[in-house]
């Protein structure tokens, strides 16, 4: 860096509602370029090109970082050239929050048929038989179906964010004497982990129910690793999670974790450790706070009188339909995230049968472009690939022992 370059801002922490957490190789090459991608598509969607030169993400002792000096500057941009816009363009509804408001619905619109068409690829590939026509067609599926979710679920939260700077204005505007709870109310469940918010509570949800049955508790505090029996509550809240949640794992968006559909004991063991600790604060049912911020939003409505009503409830119904469907949008890209496993796992068999690898879980060393490589045979022998995967093998256990900072700048 010279002297009269800035510094570039690095953030773990603003990167963690994707992943927080050690990416092998193999997911940050899809990951990093997909939701650079997205992240590019949704800023034009706006009226705003972030510049081709600049890196959005980077890696970071394995962790994944955002540029946050860039999407501030786009952001800044963005509000910017919104309160320039005139008077009459206002009035008509051409300015910035316009033009969020308009990209939003349209996504809003089109998630039903997005996650109905991730779910129907996932259904395919695990039928696949693995030719290597098949191999390569798939591959070049999995970052298009990563993008298309990320770009769905980055309009969704910042049309979030925007809605709710919007209405705070408003209700603190029109209503001068609301209480805090009114707000509380409005934005229930609103946390910044809306797209966690079902499956943090059905996941909690199952453990509590471990907890009320003694001789379940027993069971697997004493390290039961079988599954629970149907007849049980606790049974038939186990069959319940996997059928919602076999997709899913330890790490979801984390290719080389097991999914717990394949592993239903890595979900005992996460009940298990889970029982080990301390009770926790019980979370909020998602179901519950969507009825408290309608109820609330109607309090409003009621309450503004019938000009301010026309603004509120069309921005108030957009919020309520970006938080229903966030959590839908991280099942999405745990479900390409899923298929990507499986689509590695196929691709490793006829690797590991030739020598080019030791085992199928290392192919989660190489990068996705890499792994085509060795598919196609322009990396045909086991000198060019296993130096590579040993090396990124040492690099992933030194990455593993550090706990890098939240926030870097070069």
């Amino acid at each position: 860096m010279t002297a009269s370059t800035s510094p570039i801002t690095w953030s773990r922490a603003a990167s963690a509602d994707l992943t927080h957490g050690l990416l092998t190789p193999f997911t940050w090459s899809i990951l990093s370029r997909s939701a650079d991608r997205a992240v590019r598509a949704h800023y034009h969607a706006l009226g705003y090109d972030l510049p081709t030169n600049t890196r959005i993400w980077r890696q970071h002792a394995g962790r994944a970082y955002i540029n946050m000096t860039a999407l501030t500057a786009a952001d800044q941009a963005f509000s910017s050239a919104d309160a320039s816009a005139s008077v009459s363009q206002r009035l008509l509804g051409r300015g910035g929050d316009r033009r969020q408001a308009t990209v939003l619905n349209q996504q809003i619109e089109a998630a039903p048929a997005t996650f109905d068409a991730i779910q129907r690829w996932y259904d395919r590939v695990q039928g696949t038989q693995w030719r290597q026509a098949t191999i390569l067609q798939i591959m070049e599926e999995i970052e298009p179906k990563a993008e298309a979710v990320l770009t769905l679920r980055d309009t969704l939260t910042t049309g979030l964010g925007a809605d709710r700077r919007q209405i705070t204005r408003w209700v603190a505007e029109w209503l001068p004497s609301a209480s805090d709870t009114l707000f509380d109310a409005l934005f229930a469940g609103l946390d910044g982990r809306e797209g966690w918010a079902r499956y943090r509570f059905d996941l909690r949800r199952l453990v509590e129910v471990a907890r009320q049955e003694p001789v379940v508790l027993a069971a697997m505090q004493a390290g039961a690793d079988q599954p629970p029996t149907a007849e049980s509550a606790f049974g038939r809240a186990y069959e319940s999670f996997l059928a919602a949640y076999g997709q899913w794992g330890e790490q979801p968006l984390e290719a080389a974790s097991p999914r717990w559909r394949e592993s239903p004991s890595s979900l005992l063991e996460r009940v298990q450790r889970t029982l080990d600790k301390a009770a926790e604060p019980p979370l909020l049912d998602p179901d519950l706070a969507r009825q408290r911020r309608a109820e609330a939003g109607a309090q409003v409505a009621k309450q503004a009188g019938l000009l301010h009503r026309r603004q509120f409830e069309p921005v108030f119904s957009q919020l309520q339909a970006a938080a229903n469907l966030l959590p839908a949008s991280r099942d999405a890209l745990v479900t390409v995230i899923a298929v990507a496993r499986i689509w590695a796992l196929g691709a490793a068999h006829e690797t590991v049968a030739d020598g080019r690898l030791g085992a199928v879980e290392d192919v989660f060393l190489l990068e996705l472009e890499e792994l085509k490589q060795v598919m196609t045979g322009e990396w045909s022998s086991a000198e060019q690939v296993r130096p590579l995967v040993e090396e990124r093998r040492a690099q992933q256990v030194a990455w593993a022992a550090t706990e890098p900072p939240e926030v870097i700048e070069d």
